[in-house]
């Protein structure tokens, strides 16, 4: 082979001055290019891309594994190249190991006159070289390069991370292969001929013994075998690391119990929901234990009871009612300090409206000491309520009948409900309470409202508007176009000011209405209707929904338009709360209930629990008789009255009559100014 170390034309011109003919031959013969091509050895840094080369377009993608590949193998293909008169080598072949062999020389790995095998070609032949090169190749499947790779460590002893080294990857891509690697012969068989995918060779991969990945193979309909049905099915018995049982255990804790995992390797990283944990029974009575122990500290604030749940659905306790807190006395130091932080309260609203009425907006600073004073008001107004809030407590009665629930919600966190009443508990204290309004209802005159005081009570009223609450809230979850609406009108609301004014800073926000909210005021509410739709729905988003914020943005960037209005439907209707302790005039809970075609009598039926059984015996009738027109007042007399009431019930089963809460008002008429 002849070696061109560096072609210099001085060293042949010395050469025939000393008469060295020899020399001189023996140093120009590289220049002269023989047609069939021959070795030579080029400086890396003599060699360049040549025009002539008939790759145009350059993937970048795996320069750096070539750059190791040719760092620790040498340069296993030579490249082909041209001679040009400035001395230097054009490469007409092999652009991508020249651009690898660069790159180790810019990085200090090799000399950049480390010497290149090549083969010259004359110039002629550039093209047709060029192309023969790189026309025909076909690159290695992988499935080869797989079995390569565990051949390398099974046979040869190398380690994974000498490798990873020598073919420029990772250890974590040669892991992947070599767990691919392993997977059941005939499944890499299917690989080569084009008769599975990658990604369901990686759910296989989940199983270690072929005959089990056979079988879960065979187990599937050959029209339904796709990567996320196989690994549903090999994972069916095994619970995520991002449940949020593993959540609220935590990995660690679950595999210092003695819990097997195992770990999706094709998996992100950082993504949990790639990790199975393969004893879901002990995950269980670990979640259940240290629940239990949360548990116990509740117990100390002496509660009657306190009992734990892993189960996110709430349903089960939706009949349970609420203890109040009572306020007491603050003592002197609390209410100086309560009088101290409303003053201070007071004086930094007053600057912020100072700053808002005479402050000007084109000023450099407006924005930042607007947002130091929002800071300020907000700061004092959370001390604020912190200091109200802890005058705020059960007292020993309540706690003598009330308890609290321990649970986990749908992301792993544990939440405490305090103050709850059993049914047992409410049902005995309501019966107690209406012992003595039953003797006064005996005499009829004094039953009938007067114009002093209102025709339903406070209690009564927010029974009656939760019902329509979650009616409400049920027909938006079925109805995506209203929630848009409902949403857009919101934050129009708040952003273009068309609200009445207020002393607070408006904030676009969700206050979430939900089951546990509305069946304290709504009787029966767990056998409603409406409680039937919302907790069917709350369930499957429940399921669908990833555990971690994280999680949910790369889920919802990946899911059609239909799915995240049907979102959209649910968070809006959990965000409506139409309940009122008085009677309303047209409010925008009419406005909603028309646009969504609300009949409350497809919703709430009149049963003595809910309704006739807590009016006067003189409302009972006059709701059958604005019913059916029939006058029941002779039927029912002398009855008792549960015995009233049940007839009055009768009556009106199927009738689909509404008490006045419950009823659609008109929208008032339109004035010129409205439409201005």
């Amino acid at each position: 082979m002849t070696v061109i170390a560096k072609p210099k034309k001085a060293a042949a011109s010395r050469a025939h001055k000393t008469g060295n003919k020899a020399a001189a031959a023996k140093i120009e013969t590289p220049v002269a290019v023989e047609p069939a091509g021959r070795d030579v050895l080029v400086p890396l840094d003599h060699l360049f891309l040549s025009e002539a080369n008939v790759r145009k377009v350059h993937h970048e993608e795996g320069i750096l594994e070539l750059a190791a590949l040719i760092e620790a193998q040498g340069l296993l293909q030579r490249l082909s190249v041209v001679a040009v008169p400035d001395g230097r080598f054009a490469v007409v072949a092999g652009g991508r190991r020249l651009r690898a062999m660069q790159m180790l020389a810019q990085s200090g790995r090799w000399p950049a006159s480390q010497p290149v095998e090549c083969k010259l070609y004359e110039e002629a032949q550039a093209l047709q070289v060029s192309l023969a090169e790189n026309s025909g190749r076909e690159a290695m499947h992988p499935a080869d390069q797989m079995e390569a790779f565990k051949r390398l460590i099974d046979g040869e002893g190398l380690t994974v991370a000498q490798v990873a080294g020598r073919f420029g990857v990772s250890p974590l891509t040669v892991e992947r292969r070599l767990k691919l690697a392993c997977l059941s012969p005939r499944f890499l068989d299917m690989y080569r001929a084009g008769e599975i995918e990658p990604d369901q060779l990686q759910a296989l991969a989940l199983l270690e013994s072929h005959a089990t990945q056979e079988a879960v193979w065979e187990g599937l309909s050959p029209y339904d075998r796709s990567a996320w049905r196989i690994r549903n099915a090999v994972t069916s018995e095994s619970c995520s690391a991002d449940s949020r049982l593993a959540r609220f255990v935590g990995l660690d804790a679950y595999e210092a119990e003695g819990g097997t995992v195992r770990r999706d390797l094709f998996a992100s990283l950082d993504d949990l929901s790639g990790i199975y944990l393969d004893n879901p029974q002990l995950l269980q009575t670990l979640a259940i234990d240290k629940l239990r122990g949360v548990a116990a500290g509740i117990k100390e604030d002496g509660w009657s009871w306190v009992e734990c749940s892993l189960d996110a659905d709430t349903t089960p306790w939706r009949g349970y009612g609420r203890a109040d807190k009572e306020r007491r006395e603050p003592s002197a130091e609390e209410a100086a300090l309560i009088e101290q932080l409303s003053a201070e309260q007071r004086a930094h609203a007053e600057a912020y409206d100072q700053h808002q009425d005479e402050g000007d907006p084109d000023a450099e600073d407006f924005e930042l000491v607007e947002q130091q004073l929002c800071e300020a008001l907000d700061t004092v107004e959370l001390k604020l309520e912190a200091a109200s809030e802890g005058l705020w407590q059960w007292s020993a009665e309540r706690l003598a009948i009330a308890g609290s629930l321990v649970r986990l919600d749908r992301r792993g966190d544990v939440v405490v409900d305090r103050g709850l009443v059993r049914p047992g508990d409410r049902k005995a204290a309501a019966a107690g309470a209406g012992a003595g309004e039953g003797g006064e209802e005996e005499s009829a005159p004094r039953d009938l409202p007067s114009t002093s005081r209102p025709e339903f009570s406070e209690k009564l009223m927010r029974d009656l508007t939760s019902h329509r609450t979650a009616a409400l809230q049920a027909a938006l979850v079925q109805n995506p176009h209203i929630a848009l609406v409902t949403l857009a009108h919101r934050m129009a609301e708040t952003v273009f000011g068309l609200y009445g004014s207020g002393d607070d800073i408006v904030k676009v926000s969700v206050r979430v209405t939900g089951d546990s909210t509305l069946a304290q005021e709504a009787s029966e509410y767990s056998e409603s209707p409406a409680a039937t739709v919302l907790g069917s729905a709350e369930a499957q988003w429940g399921d669908r929904l990833p555990g971690s914020p994280d999680a949910l943005f790369r889920w919802l960037l990946a899911q059609p338009r239909e799915t995240l209005l049907e979102l959209l439907a649910y968070c809006t209707a959990r965000s409506v709360n139409a309940v009122a302790g008085r009677p309303r005039s047209y409010n925008h809970s009419d406005a909603l209930a028309e646009a969504l075609d609300v009949d409350m009598a497809d919703w709430w039926a009149p049963r003595a629990a809910n309704y006739l059984g807590r009016v006067s015996k003189a409302k009972a009738l006059e709701a059958v008789k604005e019913a059916t027109g029939i006058d029941a007042t002779q039927a029912v007399a002398g009855m008792k009255k549960s015995d009233a009431v049940a007839h009055c019930a009768s009556k009106l089963e199927g009738a689909r009559w509404l008490p006045a809460p419950l009823r659609s008002l008109s929208a008032q008429p339109r004035t010129p100014e409205d439409d201005a």
